[in-house]
């Protein structure tokens, strides 16, 4: 209970604050909510009213007659436990509605009449069983009710769970009001009233949505006949059910109580009044015959009906309407056996399910001229337009629409087929095997665009994809399923490509067509070459490697030739044959790795630095987290370690030893300079002079350079010495300390030897390293390169 709730109750309370406690106030509360819980129209005011009126003078007066017929007229908002007597003079439809608790409730309307008045009857869920026992005409006596103020402010009666309807004879009361069912023609209907009508439906038209304000209000229009004319029957919001509810179709009769019209632009148009009654059943009234158009044949002509087969169907578009609303729109393609024309669809429209090969029927299009279309002419869907998929139809029709060619899914190795002329639209089914970055550029009109290249295959082949601007956002990953409609082939570097633009649609195919697509798993063992690091070529490429990561390094930034930043980040990763270096570029640095952890890369560029292999995740590669089943069956990173480093002592140590694991104290330590300065662009190292920092290597003046920590130690066990060096975070482990940290001391201080004293105490330290050997021809002694601190004692 809010606080304001719980000041409005005290409030209310001390009208009857001396005929009953506060506790058993709130009590009667409580049981009343749990009472009308499937009647959400109660307000919080309305609720309380009835607890105030239990303890209200004249409701003391009628609790003591319990259910006696009441006069309508003598009715008071409060009376409770009451009964009326009189002609029912009209039923409702049952209406559904969600309440508080997100059950589905249900809703209906009754007008019964006494000599002295009329009044409504609101019926709620548990009271439905009594619909099929009454009709109009009926006199009926309505016990247990509770009289209140309704929405409109004037007073009705509502039923309650144990509220009960019955059906008296005529002879109970003759001198009621007679019930006159009259029925009138639609030709003439001429003036606002309420009338009863019976008719044919011609058209039901789709569900239409207009916002006012901050209401949505829904919409559908019926088309009604009978042999006289026709009119619009509109069903508002939550009467647009009944379509459903009532199982509504083209050429049902129905008989509807108490229409309501009313005249607007010198026009009769009909509604559903609220205690108004649609009843379907088996009524004389002429049938029709439509009247359906042949798309070749289209012209300017306004209300026409199309019968076809989809074979086109392209994105939704969103845009701002005038009235600063959001609108939508969608254009499908639409075929018989006489030609095909552009449909457009609008706003709610555009949420109608549909696939290519979906027969389809719209009813009230009007079409009109158009330059851009293929035939010179559209079909656009009116405000009373009617669209219904996969209708009934005759058996010739079908037949007939079943053998309109609908393009169907080609298969990729038919895609890639040079002999055809390139420009075809085709729609495939295929996996996602290979996704790049997106890129930007720049067309000729000076206007911004994306494109992003993937890859797909099916059991037949793999062809490269361009998507273009708004399609480079698909959500789905490596080794989805994607349906691709309207994509259009080209020739690109030697061999057929797909093109997926604007008039292309990206959607989830169905269960049946990739019945026979090969999993993720099976395309990747087709493709790739299962290789160890030790079994790497340069160039080579279509290789797998499975991996545990060693170690990660830090991002590091830099500035493109063409100006734009980007960034790169090392990792290495190791199997039982090997380690090799990883390089990731911009997005993929993003990417979280951890010590250890099992991954899979495919297709990387393979390439060689100074004597050894180096890889790089560009255009075309993957670097993805190991499937469980593929992790349990590589080697532990212990393992891995153990088969890699090999142990040896200092004096074993040799010039070109590679991976090996050194044990040693700690016996020098150079405290004098362990931060370097750094170009950020080309990562060499610079130096400061009276104008700042300068790079000799690419000439550029460097604002703030990037910092590396570098500390070279001697090592020594019973065998003898050697020099390490420690670099980056291998340098930042050996003194428990970041490299931003004893940047922001030197600058507090001035003094590079600051750091020196804590440098100094590492001395005597044992120390367990990996690292790689090499001779250093100045000294013509042997030092090591540590490529991980694995412990510090």
């Amino acid at each position: 209970m809010t606080g304001e709730n719980e000041d409005y109750i005290k409030e209310r309370y001390q009208e009857v604050k001396e005929k009953v406690t506060y506790k058993d106030f709130l009590k009667d509360l409580e049981d009343i909510k749990i009472e009308n819980v499937d009647a959400p129209f109660l307000t919080q005011q309305q609720l309380i009213d009835m607890v105030i009126e239990k303890y209200a003078e004249h409701e003391n007066i009628q609790q003591t007659h319990t259910n006696q017929i009441q006069p309508i007229s003598s009715l008071i908002e409060g009376n409770g436990n009451i009964s009326i007597q009189g002609r029912l003079i009209s039923i409702s439809n049952i209406k559904t509605f969600t309440t508080k608790k997100g059950r589905e409730g249900k809703v209906a309307n009754l007008t019964v009449e006494d000599n002295s008045g009329k009044i409504r009857v609101v019926m709620w869920t548990d009271n439905m069983k009594y619909m099929n026992r009454i009709e109009e005409g009926n006199i009926i006596k309505v016990n247990n009710l509770e009289v209140r103020k309704g929405y409109t402010g004037d007073l009705e009666v509502q039923m309650k769970n144990n509220s009960s309807i019955q059906v008296l004879p005529e002879e109970v009361d003759p001198s009621l009001p007679k019930y006159e069912e009259k029925i009138t023609n639609l030709s003439d209907i001429t003036e606002d009233g309420e009338y009863n009508i019976i008719v044919r439906i011609k058209k039901i038209s789709t569900l239409r949505e207009i916002i006012k304000g901050e209401k949505t209000l829904q919409i559908i229009t019926l088309e009604i006949m009978d042999k006289t004319g026709t009119l619009e029957f509109t069903l508002w919001n939550k009467d647009t059910k009944l379509v459903d509810t009532l199982e509504l179709k083209e050429h049902d009769t129905i008989k509807i109580i108490k229409a309501r019209a009313q005249q607007r632009y010198d026009q009769i148009t009909l509604s559903n009044s609220w205690n108004g009654r649609i009843i379907k059943n088996e009524y004389d009234v002429p049938d029709f015959e439509e009247e359906i158009l042949k798309i070749g044949y289209a012209e300017e002509k306004e209300d026409v009906t199309i019968i076809g087969t989809i074979t086109k169907i392209y994105d939704t578009i969103t845009f701002t309407k005038t009235d600063g609303n959001e609108g939508h729109v969608r254009s499908i393609e639409v075929t018989d056996e006489t030609g095909s024309i552009r449909v457009t669809l609008w706003n709610k429209e555009t949420e109608i399910e549909m696939r290519k090969g979906d027969i389809i029927k719209i009813e009230g299009g009007s079409i009109e001229f158009d330059d851009y279309a293929g035939d010179g002419y559209r079909l656009n869907t009116g405000w009373n337009a009617s669209i219904t998929i996969n209708p009934e139809l005759d058996t010739k029709l079908r037949e007939k629409l079943e053998l309109v060619d609908t393009i169907g899914i080609v298969k990729i190795e038919n895609v890639l087929d040079l002999n055809e002329d390139e420009g075809r639209e085709v729609d495939v089914v295929g996996r996602i095997i290979t996704t790049n970055d997106t890129r930007e550029f720049e067309r000729g009109d000076g206007s911004k665009g994306q494109i992003k290249s993937i890859e797909l295959a099916d059991e037949t082949g793999i062809v490269r994809t361009s998507l273009w601007d708004e399609k480079v956002d698909i959500t789905e990953k490596l080794g989805d399923a994607i349906k691709i409609e309207n994509a259009r082939t080209r020739i690109g570097q030697g061999q057929m490509e797909l093109s997926v633009g604007k008039s292309s649609r990206i959607t989830t195919p169905t269960d049946e067509e990739i019945v026979n697509l090969p999993s993720y798993e099976n395309i990747e063992q087709d493709r790739y070459n299962d290789r160890t690091i030790s079994q790497l070529e340069e160039n080579e490429t279509n290789t797998k490697l499975r991996v545990r990561i060693l170690n990660i390094n830090e991002i590091n930034t830099f500035t493109r030739t063409d100006g734009r930043d980007g960034r790169v980040r090392s990792i290495y990763v190791a199997d039982e044959t090997g380690e090799i270096q990883v390089s990731l570029w911009d997005d993929d640095t993003e990417i979280k790795f951890t010590k250890g952890s099992a991954i899979i890369i495919e297709n990387p560029n393979i390439t060689r630095q100074n004597t050894k292999l180096r890889l790089s995740i560009g255009n075309g590669s993957t670097i993805r987290a190991a499937r469980q089943e593929e992790a349990e069956k590589m080697l532990s990173l212990t393992e891995i370690e153990n088969k890699l480093y090999v142990e040896k002592y200092i004096e074993d140590i040799e010039e070109d030893d590679q991976h090996i694991k050194i044990k040693g104290t700690i016996s020098e330590i150079n405290s004098e300079k362990i931060i370097y300065t750094m170009c950020p662009n080309c990562n060499i190292g610079i130096t400061q002079d009276e104008n700042g920092y300068i790079c000799n290597e690419c000439g550029e003046k460097i604002e703030k350079p990037n910092y590396l920590m570098i500390i070279s130690t001697t090592l020594q066990d019973e065998t003898g010495t050697v020099q390490a060096t420690f670099f980056r975070k291998d340098a930042e482990e050996l003194i428990s300390t970041t490299t931003e940290k004893v940047v922001a001391i030197y600058e507090q201080t001035g003094d590079e030897s600051a750091m020196s004293s804590k440098l100094e105490d590492m001395i005597g330290h044992e120390v367990t390293i990996i690292a790689n050997a090499n001779f250093n021809e100045y000294d013509e002694d042997i030092r090591l390169n540590v490529r991980q601190l694995v412990i510090v004692v």
